[in-house]
Formats: C-alpha cells, sequence, structure tokens
C-alpha cells in the first residue's frame, strides 16, 4: 500500500438527510483509514449533523430540488449551476480523483461537477429503488453500488458495473452488534417505538391504545421505549403506566445503539438508513412507512421487502389503528419463534462490512479509471 500522503483526494456528495450523509459519513471514515484524503460536498440541512461530519473536510454547497412549476425550475436550475460551479473549484484545488454520490438531490451538482472534470463517478443507492438524483444521474456514473441484492431503476446499466455492498452504517451501531436477547413466555418484552429524526406523531396516537388492548400477561412483560416529541408525553406515560406497562417516553434516544440491542421487537418508518441499522444488528420490525412525500414510494418498497424477506411487518400508516397494530403484537410476542426467526433474517441480510466493502469498490473503481 502506498504511503498515506501519496493516496489521491476521494469525494463524496451527500446531504439533505441523514439517511444520505450517515453512510457517507461511515465511508469517509473508512477511506481516512486507509490513508485517503475525503471531502463531502454537502448543502446547509447536511452541515447540520455536525457530529457525523467532525473531522471530515466538508463543502456546503446551495441546493435545490427541480420539482415544482416552471419558474420553481428555473430558480432551481440557476441554483445547481451555481453549485456545479462552486463543487468544480473545489474539486480541481483538491485535485479530487473520484465522485461518490449518495443520492438526494444535494448529491446532484457535486455529481455534474465530477463528470465535468473527467472525473470517475460512483453512486452508491441505500433503498430498493433509485433515488430520483442516482436515476437521473446513472447516464453519467462508472458503476453503482447497492444495498440489496435487488435495485428497481437499474434496468439497462452495465450488471458488471454493479455491485452490492450493503448500506455503510454508523459506529454506534456497528458497535451494538450482538446476540438476539433472551426470549420466553415469561421474561420481558422490550419493545422499541421510533419515527425517526422526526419522531412520528401517529406512533404516538396509536401505540398506547394499541398495548392496552394486549391481554394482561403481555402487558405486564412489556418494557417500552416511545421517542415522542408532543407536549402530551407525561399523559402518554400515565396512560401506559396505568395498563400495567413499564414505559420510557422521550423525545430522542442518545443512546439508540444500546436500545436497538436490547429491542425484542422495534416499530419504525422504513428509511434505508433505519432498514440498514436494523439488518446490521438483527432485529424485527413492524415497518410504517411515511405515508407522503418524495420518500413515500421508497418506503413503501423497502417495508415490502424487508417483510416478504421475513424480517418483521409492514403495516400503511392509512390502515394503522390501536387494532390492526395490537393483533400484529400479540402475534409476534405469543408465538415462541416468529421474532427470534425474523431476528435471524434480518441479521443474514445485514452487511457490517458495507463501509469496507464500499471503500473497495471506490478503489477497484480508481485503479480501473487509472489503467485506462
Amino acid at each position: 500500500m502506498p504511503p498515506a500522503a501519496a493516496r489521491p483526494t476521494i469525494a463524496l456528495a451527500a446531504g439533505g438527510t441523514g439517511g444520505h450523509l450517515f453512510p457517507a459519513e461511515a465511508l469517509a471514515r473508512e477511506l481516512m483509514a486507509r490513508g485517503f484524503g475525503v471531502v463531502i460536498h454537502t448543502e446547509r440541512r447536511g452541515a447540520q449533523y455536525a457530529q457525523a461530519l467532525a473531522g471530515i473536510e466538508h463543502v456546503v454547497l446551495p441546493a435545490s430540488s427541480l420539482e415544482g412549476g416552471i419558474a420553481k425550475k428555473a430558480q432551481a436550475a440557476l441554483t445547481i449551476l451555481r453549485a456545479v460551479l462552486s463543487s468544480r473549484r473545489d474539486l480541481k484545488q483538491r485535485g479530487a480523483a473520484l465522485m461518490v454520490g449518495f443520492g438526494g438531490y444535494p448529491s446532484f451538482a457535486p455529481a455534474l461537477a465530477a463528470k465535468s472534470l473527467g472525473l470517475p463517478l460512483l453512486l452508491h443507492e441505500q433503498a430498493t429503488r433509485l433515488s430520483k438524483a442516482n436515476a437521473r444521474l446513472l447516464r453519467f456514473a462508472d458503476a453503482l453500488a447497492t444495498s440489496f441484492p435487488a435495485v428497481a431503476g437499474a434496468d439497462g446499466f452495465d450488471a458488471a458495473k454493479i455491485v452490492e455492498t450493503g448500506n455503510p452504517v454508523r459506529r454506534a451501531i456497528l458497535d451494538a452488534r450482538g446476540d438476539y436477547p433472551p426470549f420466553d413466555t415469561q421474561g420481558p418484552l422490550r419493545l422499541l417505538v421510533v419515527g425517526g429524526s422526526q419522531s412520528a406523531a401517529v406512533f404516538g396516537r396509536v401505540v398506547p391504545p394499541a398495548l392496552a388492548l394486549l391481554p394482561e400477561a403481555l402487558r405486564h412483560r412489556l418494557q417500552l421505549s416511545l421517542q415522542y416529541r408532543g407536549e402530551d408525553a407525561d399523559a402518554l406515560v400515565a396512560q401506559l403506566r396505568g395498563a400495567g406497562i413499564d414505559a420510557s417516553v422521550r423525545p430522542f434516544f442518545d443512546d439508540m445503539g444500546d436500545r436497538l440491542r436490547e429491542a425484542h421487537l422495534v416499530v419504525t418508518r422504513a428509511g434505508a438508513t433505519t432498514a440498514a441499522d436494523l439488518l446490521t444488528i438483527g432485529r424485527p420490525a413492524i415497518f410504517v412507512p411515511l405515508p407522503h412525500g418524495g420518500s413515500r414510494e421508497e418506503q413503501r418498497r423497502n417495508a415490502q421487502t424487508l417483510a416478504q424477506a421475513g424480517v418483521g411487518w409492514h403495516l400503511d400508516e392509512a390502515g394503522l389503528t390501536p387494532e390492526s397494530l395490537a393483533e400484529v403484537l400479540r402475534e409476534a410476542f405469543e408465538s415462541p419463534t416468529r421474532l427470534p426467526d425474523a431476528a435471524r433474517a434480518a441479521a443474514a441480510l445485514g452487511r457490517p462490512d458495507a463501509a469496507s466493502r464500499l471503500a473497495d469498490a471506490v478503489e477497484r473503481l480508481l485503479a480501473r479509471a487509472r489503467s485506462g
């Protein structure tokens, strides 16, 4: 291996949400450990993840989605052009050798800037379908790394240039890996309910009454961790404890890795990063995809794919009621095999070495570009 100083700089493009930035962070730290220089091109929202970016060179670019009417698209095009020019200047100044794009509209301009300089472009897709940004950039890509064995939207792309790496996860998640907790008919039942970085108000409305519908024997074994930001959190705790349920309700859990490791079952959204965390640790889940917004289709497909793989259940929010949730929970908790089997299915799909595999893909593409 050449000395660290001789290794080039690799640029990564990610932003918007933690779902795009956290995998970029994981790859950045793996590449830095291998002696590469690294810079992340992001935008304002991505730059707010200060802890993820700590110690990593990064550039904040203007960003805008191309969604909307003609006037909005014209304004967005100007914003993207400014971002392309800024990104291009930075890439030239650093002598960057390759760009890795992680999807989301903030990655669009840096990817175009890299291609305008003749740099190889590796796209990483976290979900089971190409994001809009990755789908638009695919024609410029030299390689595609995926998180799942099959990814919709990549039809026509050279199969020899596609590699399944998995979705890189944070160090806290890797450190939380461990055996599925003991599960029997007498011990505690640890249920973790989280709704992503913004939490999910629907879980606060549906989960407490759903748990109250469970048989008394199950309720008294439950240990609930519920992420909830509502002002009525104290009332929810009183409601849950009145039903005989040991409950912790907080707006945010800063020990998420530990809680995932200890959980028998998770109720959650179906974002790609959430899925990667669960698979890496090997925990079953009830997936409730976002009901609207740009991530709706992506999350629905993720939930369907994971449910079909035996990792858990898929419930649409439109049909999420206390009764429907209670039925699934009762089925899960009363079966001696359903949850342990789902945990094994999750672990089988996990890729704890995803950051290393993606860094290997970067090195292969870099070597191919230099030899060609």
